[in-house]
């Protein structure tokens, strides 16, 4: 945050020393224009002598970029002041919930790390079945004026995503997302997982706005079983979306790609509120709930197993083409 913080003031300043330098350079110009006085007689009359006076119309430009320098450097520092009161209304309710189901929180003295005026970072370890969760906590950009016109004329929604690394070997392989119909298509075009693995299907559970990625029907159903079906179907809900993956994200680019088993989730931030924080509680304690529900409560039939994993060799094979002819290479070089 010290780093960003020290960028933006110096853009700041750069905008209020350019008008500053404007300023002094017109001023400077007047001065020059004064005539000296003279031990001659001066021939004219009177006005003549005068000199030239400072009309403050003529730096309207000069006064509007300090305007302007001086309105973004306090909108900068109001707007920053509220986003930290915004955090420390939040990191509350999140760092019970951390603390509830991890045994380390953050650096262990505190769990928030500000990554920039309006963006907050967490991290949390030490849980079973999970390797760890980092999550991160989306405000508006109140301390950039043009930045917060921006996030309201789009409607941008103040939000925590989190990201949970599951163990490996306690879960089955599958590909789920549950998110706003009207992003259905952004997700089915730019996730690699989404478009590879999965089909858009109907289901009566949940709310008609809410669109379904499903990759395994037995799998979904046992999903949808734990809680998350009546979530999806209230209108009033903060899970905005939900991700169960085990594939890239993108499109590997060699054979060696590592993936990981990720339960992915997006909450909405409502008004800071008692009943808001309580709310917001529930559905980050239900994320972790989903943790142990998909590791322990969800078991796939045998032929599901098996589509799961035809599914998964036919879209890498050509990785796998890819690995078995570098090691004839090698072996090649070996030998010659």
């Amino acid at each position: 945050m010290l780093r960003f913080s020290s960028i933006s003031l110096l853009a700041l300043s750069c905008v209020a020393l350019f008008a500053t330098r404007v300023l002094a350079d017109e001023l400077e110009d007047v001065a020059g224009d004064i005539t000296p006085p003279s031990a001659e007689p001066l021939i004219g009359s009177a006005s003549q002598m005068a000199p030239q006076q400072l009309v403050l119309s003529n730096y309207k430009t000069e006064a509007f970029l300090l305007s302007v320098a001086v309105g973004l450097v306090v909108s900068y520092f109001y707007g920053s002041r509220k986003n930290k009161g915004l955090a420390a209304a939040w990191e509350k309710p999140i760092s019970d919930v951390l603390r509830a189901n991890f045994s380390l929180v953050g650096d262990g003295r505190q769990v928030f790390e500000w990554d920039s005026a309006a963006d907050v970072l967490f991290y949390a370890s030490g849980r079973r079945h999970c390797k760890f969760a980092q999550g991160h906590v989306v405000l508006r950009a109140r301390q950039d004026a043009v930045a917060l016109i921006n996030d309201l004329a789009a409607n941008t929604q103040e939000k925590v995503e989190i990201e949970v690394t599951l163990n490996e070997t306690e879960s089955s392989g599958f590909v789920f997302a549950a998110v706003p119909r009207k992003r259905s298509k952004a997700l089915g075009r730019d996730r690699y997982d989404i478009a590879t693995f999965t089909k858009v299907v109907s289901n009566e559970k949940v709310s008609p706005k809410v669109a379904i990625f499903s990759e395994n029907a037995d799998a979904t159903t046992q999903l949808l079983d734990s809680g998350l079906g009546d979530i999806l179907a209230s209108e009033a809900s903060l899970l905005e979306e939900l991700h169960v993956t085990d594939g890239p994200s993108e499109k590997p680019e060699s054979h060696d790609f590592k993936c990981d088993k990720k339960l992915m989730a997006v909450i909405r931030l409502p008004a800071a509120t008692t009943e808001g924080l309580a709310q917001f509680k529930e559905t980050l304690e239900f994320v972790f709930y989903l943790v142990d529900y998909i590791s322990e409560a969800i078991v796939l039939r045998p032929e599901s197993t098996r589509k799961l994993a035809k599914a998964r060799e036919e879209a890498f094979k050509e990785f796998t083409r890819m690995a078995e002819q570098e090691k004839q290479d090698a072996l090649a070089k070996t030998l010659a």
